[in-house]
């Protein structure tokens, strides 16, 4: 959990903790379940969110809305679940472009031309974050623990969305994208609005001491690595998510965290709750 800012010590060290926002929102619409984050919602002009489990035909622990091309599930159900999820979303069908997932930190630039790309066209080259400028189409990243990065900027009408699992986090793609909308459309990163939308919490996040090791080594001035007795080592991948987008120049009243964990929450899908078992969410981000 982020915590309070407040001085905490390790390894007699003294560290600043990240202050942000939480908060979330769940509807139905239609039987198709979406959380929204009300911190985005005030922006004016763009439009997010986030895909529950349910109102779609697939079953089995694919159970219902599945958004994964990459599970073994029949293709049909999956652009079946996708025109159900856009009619309630309100998005354009034939007009999303979805990444191609590698768990790394590529982030690629599109536009008009790439609509359709991911599931009536041939996939993007492997990338783990997308931005434009473009209100004809839709953003989209796939996600099932992993953290999904909403990236605003209301000054320049310029849009990022990422998918951040823990390499992607390690490897700071939220600066890479922060860095993308600076490059290809003159953001100024303090006037971004940031997301951090529903994904696995620091208590469900255990991991191997190798792993904690590589968090420690690249985030030595926040205490991200949490020691438990009689356990491995967890990793607060939402303090690792805020600390690089301040180190990245965005402001911390500008930082949300949704707070929803998907391990937790049988809303949602979870990899690592359902061992592997388990559909796929999405996340979206458009300019209107």
């Amino acid at each position: 959990m982020i915590q309070s800012m407040q001085e905490t010590k390790r390894n007699d060290r003294k560290q600043v903790v990240p202050v942000i926002s939480r908060g979330s929102k769940f509807r139905f619409v239609n039987g198709v379940g979406i959380y929204t984050m009300p911190a985005l919602e005030r922006l004016a002009g763009f439009d997010h969110g986030f895909s529950a489990r349910s109102g779609g035909v697939s079953e089995g622990f694919f159970t219902s809305l599945n958004l994964s091309f990459t599970r073994p599930e029949s293709r049909d159900n999956v652009v079946e679940n996708y025109r159900r999820f856009c009619r309630a979303a309100q998005i354009p069908f034939d007009r999303m472009v979805m990444d191609s997932y590698a768990h790394e930190t590529t982030v690629l630039c599109v536009d008009g031309r790439d609509a359709g790309k991911g599931y009536l066209r041939d996939p993007l080259p492997s990338c783990d974050g997308l931005i434009t400028n473009d209100p004809s189409i839709t953003l989209i990243t796939g996600h099932a623990d992993c953290m999904a990065f909403y990236c605003i900027d209301p000054v320049k009408r310029c849009i990022g969305l990422a998918h951040a699992g823990w390499r992607g986090a390690l490897g700071r793609i939220g600066a890479v994208v922060v860095k993308g909308l600076s490059n290809h459309y003159g953001s100024n990163p303090k006037d971004l609005v940031i997301g951090i939308g529903p994904s696995i919490c620091p208590d469900c996040f255990e991991v191997g001491s190798n792993v904690a090791g590589e968090f420690a080594a690249a985030f030595p001035d926040i205490p991200c690595v949490l020691e438990r007795p009689d356990q491995k080592p967890h990793v607060d991948l939402w303090m690792v998510a805020a600390k690089q987008f301040l180190d990245a120049g965005v402001l911390p009243e500008h930082i949300s965290l949704s707070g929803v964990c998907t391990a937790e929450t049988h809303r949602l899908y979870s990899h690592r709750r359902d061992r592997g078992r388990t559909g796929g969410m999405a996340a979206y981000l458009r300019i209107l």
